[in-house]
């Protein structure tokens, strides 16, 4: 038994990294078939009819270039395949990167800040095999994750079918799956090969901006003509003909994403193996003088070690935010020039006015950028919580430090960190808005909404970390602001009771671009944010600390 466990990586580094990330991939998986029966009940309850599908192409087919640039080319959308990857299939793509930059950043990266990999190191096991059995381990878990989306693909074709062409074919969602591991993969290896050279939070930045860039270059290359020559060299244009759910497939450029992202990977373990552990280099940065971090008190340090992580998740954040803000102008122009699309428009999205920037950013911009705002506050929290993980808590409590400090103090930096992200987006929409000969100053004061939701969510991570250990607290916030987003998202799609609706807290944070704020959400982010810490800090000092 033993034998044959161990042929299979359990009992193995592989089988225990595996399991590590068995959580990670039962949450992706899950995420990814909501999504996909999403929407399959959404074409069987909205354009259920041969009239109203044609209805949906006309519509899709007629969108301008600025919000095919959100959706994607509409391919096919008449039929069920085709429905879910125009309109759901920049989200997937998007949330699959997320989680492999998130796996593949820290693989290695973490345990080599906490000195774990050292004493690894100096077993039998050379440096190489660690980083390979580490790596094959998130591919296989994204292809245990992908395999069970392909099968609800087929279900999905299978319950929800009900026109020709509805069905989805094994072979179709087979390649519906590979094209999926590889737009993720490739995201995670460009932040696997800088993470030996930058450290966990740089790598993962570069590499976030690497994803929303190569998605809103190749989305907007109709809109912007520098974009065009960009296109090229993102991996959405590379795999914009795989689309099997719609009958279209390009196995080219799968292979040619594929080729990339071994490239990747081998360099990732090259330079892990020759490398000193836990060694990275700093990036050219601008000195800050230590009043600025506030260097001399626990606060201070917590907030030091999250900066350059938050430097970097804020200029992701802000090329998305300033791109859109940027393109915002074409669409405006064909608003103005057509009655009739603009009357569409308004009737499409009742009460938003999309003939403003801000009203164009309400939508285009909001729901993805709490996703971005919320893993990024779940990061800043995992690292405040990883000195007790580390065993450094310990040590630091050695000195006239209580337990309750140490946990406000951790708290306070996470929420300056987030405070950074939001200072570099809200300027970059700004900026982006000013160059476009458009007011900045609405959609500006609007996107602080989403620096007071990550400080709701840090709050949240606070809580969990101090009452249920420091291995929850980022999951507990990152599913905080997973599950906010599918509520706000799939409960008014499968028309669920408004009280399921109700219990997503940005249902509950207006529509702050356009001007109208809802003072009983944000009162509700300032209880979680102020409200989790001190129960974090109560917690925390109610319970062993855990080694």
């Amino acid at each position: 038994m033993m034998r044959v466990g161990r042929r299979y990586g359990l009992g193995s580094l592989f089988g225990k990294t595996l399991r590590d990330s068995s959580w990670a991939a039962l949450v992706v998986f899950g995420l990814l078939a909501l999504f996909v029966v999403a929407g399959g009940w959404v074409m069987t309850d909205t354009y259920g009819s041969p009239e109203a599908r044609r209805d949906l192409a006309a519509m899709a087919m007629g969108l301008p270039p600025e919000l095919r640039g959100v959706y994607g080319s509409p391919v096919n959308v008449g039929t069920l395949g085709g429905f879910i990857s125009w309109h759901y299939g920049a989200d997937i793509a998007l949330l699959v990167g997320l989680w492999s930059i998130l796996a593949l950043s820290g693989t290695l990266a973490t345990e080599a800040s906490r000195g774990s990999l050292d004493v690894l190191a100096t077993t039998a096991r050379s440096r190489s095999a660690i980083a390979v059995q580490k790596t094959l381990a998130h591919v296989a878990a994204m292809l245990v994750a992908m395999t069970g989306v392909a099968a609800v693909a087929w279900v999905t074709g299978v319950v929800f079918g009900t026109e020709p062409g509805d069905a989805i074919p094994l072979d179709a969602a087979a390649g519906f799956a590979i094209g999926t591991a590889a737009r993720g993969l490739v995201a995670g290896s460009i932040a696997f090969a800088l993470a030996p050279l930058l450290g966990r939070g740089a790598s993962a930045g570069i590499a976030g901006v690497a994803l929303l860039g190569g998605y809103l270059t190749y989305g907007y290359r109709t809109v912007v003509p520098l974009f065009d020559t960009l296109a090229g060299f993102s991996w959405f244009s590379w795999l914009a003909g795989h689309i099997p759910l719609a009958g279209a497939v390009d196995w080219g450029g799968v292979a040619i994403t594929a080729a990339v992202t071994v490239a990747f990977l081998a360099a990732g373990i090259a330079l892990f193996a020759r490398r000193d552990i836990g060694v990275t280099l700093p990036l050219p940065s601008p000195r800050l003088p230590a009043g600025l971090i506030g260097v001399g008190g626990p606060a201070g340090r917590a907030f030091g070690e999250a900066l350059p992580s938050a430097v970097w998740w804020g200029i992701g954040c802000a090329v998305y935010g300033a791109v859109l803000a940027v393109t915002s102008t074409s669409l405006l122009d064909m608003l103005t020039s057509s009655p009739t699309l603009s009357a569409l428009y308004s009737s499409l999205f009742p009460g938003i006015d999309v003939t403003t920037p801000a009203g164009f950013l309400q939508l285009a911009f909001v729901d993805f950028g709490f996703i971005l705002i919320g893993l990024a506050a779940a990061m800043f929290v995992a690292g405040r919580w990883s000195d007790e993980s580390a065993g450094r808590l310990e040590g630091l409590l050695a000195a006239p430090l209580t337990r309750v400090r140490w946990a406000l103090a951790s708290g306070v930096a996470a929420t300056v960190a987030v405070v950074v992200v939001m200072a570099l987006l809200v300027a970059a929409v700004g900026v982006g808005l000013a160059s476009a000969g458009q007011d900045p100053r609405p959609a500006m004061t609007g996107t602080l909404v989403l620096g007071i939701y990550g400080a709701a969510v840090v709050g949240v991570g606070m809580a969990a970390g101090g009452l249920a250990g420091p291995a929850s607290a980022a999951p507990v916030a990152a599913a905080f602001t997973i599950g906010t987003f599918l509520l706000d998202t799939l409960a008014p799609v499968l028309r669920l009771p408004d009280w399921v609706a109700q219990l997503a807290l940005t249902t509950h944070l207006g529509e702050p671009l356009v001007g109208r704020w809802d003072a009983v959400g944000l009162a509700a982010c300032a209880m979680l944010a102020v409200g989790g810490m001190a129960i974090g800090a109560v917690g925390l000092r109610r319970r062993d600390i855990a080694c």
